[in-house]
């Protein structure tokens, strides 16, 4: 992504601690439950976030979707015809749907404590997180009462932050190939970010957490999850990072995918190390030719955030 980083780290603002070292000890390997801080902060009052609209442009990318889905429904449903952003908030406690708003970090209001947690996160998980992370970003959740987020999996690493509301989340096994296959892997990466399909048949597999004010989840890469809320509206953080490593495995599914078009029988990424360097570069060959073919892209009219200086 072509855009200008944050030079600085915020002053830190502790938010989550780990006295028993669960973030070193799993993450990215395991789904688990923490605390934080973050309850009762008035930043996440329902005024406050539809001022946060205000002062921050849409850049076409915050998402909000209006009526009633399914846990096998996709992002694109509910957001036809749906009412105006700042509407969707003001009664998102009567209007079943859920809100997304997106580079919250990069507000000035909320910038101090979100920066803060960005950094916080990759502070608890050590130097393994820490030198994989490519840039972070923090959305804010806003779901009315029962508002199911259907099944889906996301690329980044995630840690979400329940602030207001109670919910069910239900996490699978990011590592279970019965459950998405190296080929729905290959689909989700090459394809679409729909891909995943929900098997009502394997639900009772997954752990559910009963998601209160005050605790979180961490959603390691590719871990399928859906959530339902209880009976009152949410408000949640999704703290994500975009990887290295995420980002070398879709570069090896997308030549897979290439491999498949010309009816070859590629290996699976990761079964061979020498067959992924290979791809690897055969990849971004192809994307600099591609590159060299099209108009260079405008950079995003808004900063990222990286990982200060250890």
């Amino acid at each position: 992504m072509n855009a200008v980083s944050i030079e600085r780290a915020p002053e830190r603002l502790v938010t989550v601690t780990d006295p028993q070292g669960q973030f070193r000890r799993n993450y990215n390997r395991a789904n688990f439950m923490f605390k934080h801080e973050l309850t009762g902060n008035p930043l996440f009052e329902i005024p406050s976030l539809v001022e946060l609209t205000r002062r921050m442009p849409d850049h076409g990318e915050h998402y909000w979707s209006n009526g009633p889905v399914a846990v096998n429904n996709t992002w694109s449903d509910g957001t036809i015809g749906r009412q105006s952003l700042q509407d969707t908030i003001i009664n998102i406690e009567h209007n079943n749907s859920i809100v997304i708003l997106k580079h919250t970090e990069q507000d000035p209001v909320f910038a101090p404590v979100l920066q803060s947690v960005l950094a916080t996160m990759i502070e608890l998980s050590g130097e393994h997180m820490r030198s994989d992370v490519t840039i972070g970003e923090v959305l804010i959740l806003v779901s009315s009462p029962g508002r199911i987020t259907p099944y889906h999996m996301d690329s980044e690493t995630n840690f979400l932050l329940q602030v207001t509301g109670d919910k069910w989340f239900h996490i699978f096994d990011h590592t279970d190939r019965t459950l998405v296959t190296e080929r729905e892997r290959e689909d989700f990466f090459a394809i679409s970010r729909n891909c995943a399909v929900y098997r009502p048949e394997r639900q009772d597999e997954c752990n559910k957490y009963d998601l209160h004010a005050g605790y979180g989840v961490h959603v390691p890469p590719c871990a399928p999850h859906w959530v339902q809320n209880r009976d009152n509206v949410s408000v949640a953080l999704s703290v994500n990072y975009e990887l290295r490593s995420i980002d070398r495995l879709e570069k090896l599914h997308r030549f897979n995918r290439r491999l498949r078009k010309l009816g070859l029988h590629p290996a699976t990424p990761r079964a061979s190390d020498w067959r992924d360097r290979i791809k690897l570069a055969a990849e971004d060959g192809v994307a600099v030719v591609r590159s060299m073919a099209k108009r260079r892209p405008a950079p995003p009219p808004y900063q990222v955030w990286t990982p200060p200086a250890h």
